[in-house]
């Protein structure tokens, strides 16, 4: 079984006095005896997605939609903001059925391990601290979390 941990990040230097406040992200890493390579197929393959995750789009190319459906119109919507085949992925998150909308960006990194295997790193950025973001991210977080010791036993068993 893969171990997955929490990060956190420093935000304390803000010299603009005028920056919206924000909270800090989401960032939760696994690491697993998978290689990257099958790491990379598990967080970017439609089919692999279904099995730890949810229904997801096909990967497109930067500009393009991505969309997981989580069923009973559950849906997020969003747009590819970066990839690197391989190694990184970016796309924008929102659900589509919020109002007001709020859209964030989930950012995903897989790299290979001196020893073998891989490290997989979830960063799930844009909160404010306005509204109920901070209950929403909490929440995210603490999906995320259940979504990734999933995704931690499958790479282990592959690994």
């Amino acid at each position: 079984m893969g171990t997955w941990r929490r990060l956190s990040v420093d935000r304390s230097d803000t010299r603009d006095t005028d920056v919206i406040e924000t909270l800090p992200p989401i960032i939760l890493e696994i690491e697993t005896p998978a290689s990257a390579d099958d790491a990379w197929a598990a967080i970017t393959d439609p089919e692999q997605v279904a099995e730890w995750l949810t229904d997801a789009s096909a990967l497109g190319d930067v500009g393009d939609p991505y969309r997981l459906d989580f069923g009973e119109g559950s849906v997020v919507e969003g747009v590819i903001r970066e990839i690197e085949q391989g190694h990184r992925f970016v796309h924008t998150w929102a659900w589509a059925d919020a109002t007001p909308r709020h859209e964030t960006v989930v950012s995903w990194s897989v790299e290979p391990l001196p020893g073998g295997g891989g490290r997989v790193t979830l960063v799930h950025d844009g909160w404010s601290e306005a509204g109920a973001d901070s209950v929403a991210r909490d929440d995210h977080e603490a999906y995320w979390s259940g979504y990734l010791d999933d995704l931690a036993d499958i790479l282990a068993e592959r690994g």
